[in-house]
């Protein structure tokens, strides 16, 4: 009965995902309030994603997003708490200046009552270490912050920005801004399969550097910022060392000296449980109780991992004494070092822009290569660049507002057009291409969710031309052009 009021209530059709929710939830401990604001979210997520999947093209299909959502709910979320205004609950959130909390381990999410924050809470919960394929360690924390950002954001763009009738981009529910301009970049480019993949190397480096600057300018990580300092020096003065050969042998035999010792050490203590028992308290009285080992067995495991490590350095020094390896060694390393040299802290404006460049510079090339058998891409490319253009780089401003990146936005965009009239996507408005580019520019500006409704309609005004952009049939824009010798029909369904 309950089941049929909560339904009923948001006169939502029994699709089968609701009935999936429903078994999940009948499982649940959940209140009628959460039950009803689980139902609530996947409504408005359901109601939104056809014109999500089609502004953002790289979007799951609404099937993979949905079962996740349900996923999560079903393995991850024992208790839901909902808080008022005004309660001690929410006091303590408001304190923290935070809508929701959650606690992983025991599966809790305590928030206000809002599809959003849910929504937002759900994936967070979910959130968990990934294995990234770095070319440094320290890149590690840095990237996997930014892709669980990234991937939390890009989620929760479906019901944030998309309501069922407009695109409205909601800046300040972003949870991280910068997070997910390099996010969606390297979404855009390479798709949701290959996020990890280091598919454009020179795209993906200044992605890894921008994380890491970000990661260092948060006070919070303190330890890192630390051994990062320790990281970026100590490769320094090693790559100075293979200036000086006889130096640097030495260097190496005393380093394998003490990697062996260190392994003998571990050897003994693995081969005398007294030692081990010693290991695991002198160990756990340094480290903190998050980080604290759970067991001797555990220790075993860890000490196994160090010896393992400590023999690959050994490995690592017998192979850097021969010749060619040297030379390898050390241009590897140069390059290291350029890369730790050119990292500061915080990411700059610069940044975003040479990001934004080498993004367009790789794009023009893809789009270059799009032939008749392919055509389907180059619809896809016009959503994209429209969409990368919306892409917020701080509060106020979108890709689309950096003024440095006006005339290759100009160039990318007479290419698509261009292409688009030679492989007949839409139809051609005139052979002069100046026109053709005062006309159809505006497509990349325009919110107009689906740009295969537009219409245009053109008429003399006071010796101007006055274009104006319809969604089908209601006005969305109206722009005038001082040009002439053009001419054009009276009204053009843009895509043929």
């Amino acid at each position: 009965m309950q089941k049929n009021k909560i339904l009923s209530k948001l006169n939502i059709d029994m699709k089968d995902y609701n009935n999936e929710l429903e078994k999940i939830l009948e499982n649940k401990l959940f209140s009628y309030s959460v039950k009803n604001l689980l139902l609530s979210m996947l409504y408005k997520i359901e109601n939104a994603y056809k014109d999500y999947e089609t502004a953002k093209v790289e979007a799951l299909s609404k099937k993979d997003y949905i079962e996740n959502i349900l996923r999560i709910i079903r393995e991850k979320a024992l208790k839901i708490f909902l808080v008022k205004s005004g309660t001690p609950e929410a006091e303590e959130l408001e304190k923290g200046n935070v809508k929701y909390k959650i606690d992983r381990k025991n599966g809790e999410i305590t928030c206000f009552q809002n599809e959003f924050v849910i929504l937002t809470a759900l994936l967070k919960l979910d959130e968990t270490e990934k294995e990234i394929k770095v070319p440094y360690d320290y890149i590690q924390k840095p990237i996997t912050e930014l892709v669980n950002n990234g991937e939390v954001d890009s989620t929760l763009e479906v019901i944030r920005d998309f309501n069922g009738w407009s695109w409205d981009i909601v800046t300040s529910e972003i949870l991280d801004i910068e997070h997910n301009f390099m996010y969606q970049t390297l979404l855009l480019l390479n798709g949701k399969s290959h996020i990890h993949t280091r598919k454009q190397e020179k795209i993906t480096e200044l992605i890894e550097k921008m994380a890491i600057q970000k990661y260092l300018d948060n006070k919070e990580n303190a330890e890192y910022i630390e051994q990062f300092e320790k990281v970026r020096k100590s490769k320094e003065e090693r790559l100075k060392l293979f200036d000086n050969k006889k130096e640097f042998l030495d260097r190496i035999t005393t380093e394998k000296k003490e990697y062996t010792k260190q392994i003998e050490k571990i050897d003994k203590i693995l081969n005398n449980n007294d030692l081990l028992k010693k290991e695991y308290y002198d160990r756990n009285e340094r480290l903190p109780n998050k980080k604290k080992i759970f067991s001797v067995s555990y220790l075993v495991g860890i000490l196994d991992k160090e010896r393992a490590e400590l023999l690959e350095k050994i490995e690592e020094c017998n192979r850097i004494i021969l010749p060619k390896e040297f030379v390898d060694q050390k241009d590897k390393l140069e390059k290291e070092v350029g890369f730790l040299k050119s990292i500061s802290y915080g990411i700059k404006r610069e940044d975003i822009i040479l990001l934004s460049t080498e993004f367009l510079n790789a794009v023009e090339k893809i789009i270059y290569n799009i032939t008749e058998e392919n055509k389907n891409n180059l619809i896809e490319w016009i959503y994209k660049i429209r969409y990368y253009r919306y892409i917020p780089v701080n509060e106020k401003e979108f890709v689309k507002d950096i003024k440095e990146l006006d005339e290759q936005f100009k160039k990318i965009i007479e290419i698509l057009i261009e292409k688009a009239q030679e492989l007949k996507i839409w139809d051609g408005l005139s052979d002069n291409k100046e026109f053709n580019y005062l006309v159809l520019k505006e497509i990349f500006n325009t919110k107009i969710i689906y740009l295969q409704n537009i219409n245009l309609q053109f008429r003399v005004e006071n010796k101007q031309l006055v274009v104006e952009y319809y969604d089908d049939t209601v006005i969305d824009n109206v722009i005038k052009i001082s040009i002439n010798n053009v001419r054009v029909k009276k009204k053009v369904k843009l895509f043929a």
